[in-house]
C-alpha cells in the first residue's frame, strides 16, 4: 500500500529533526526550520506516493523560495537540504 502524503510529510519532518539536532551552525538550523514550517503548511494535502509528495513539495518550495525573495545561496542551501532529506527518508 502507498504511503499517504501526510505519512510522507511526517518521514521528511522526522529526518529534519534528526539533521536539525545535529546542526552545528545558524545556517543549517534556518534551512531545517523553513523546510519542517514549510512541510507543516503541507503535510494536510491529500494524496499518496512518496516520490509524488517529493515532486509536488519541490514545486511548491521553488515558488515560495522565489516569492520571499530568498537570496540564491540560501535558496541553492535550502534545496540541497531538501535533496539530501529526501534521499535520507526513503
Amino acid at each position: 500500500m502507498p504511503i499517504t502524503f501526510a505519512e510522507r510529510a511526517d518521514q521528511l519532518s522526522d529526518s529534519l529533526r534528526d539533521i536539525e539536532h545535529q546542526a552545528e551552525e545558524g545556517d543549517q538550523l534556518f534551512y531545517c526550520a523553513y523546510l519542517l514550517g514549510l512541510l507543516g503548511l503541507h503535510s494536510s494535502a491529500e494524496g499518496e506516493g512518496s516520490d509524488q509528495f517529493d515532486r509536488a513539495f519541490e514545486g511548491t518550495l521553488r515558488d515560495t523560495l522565489e516569492a520571499e525573495n530568498v537570496t540564491p545561496e540560501d535558496q541553492a542551501s535550502i534545496l540541497e537540504l531538501w535533496e539530501q532529506t529526501c534521499k535520507h527518508s526513503k
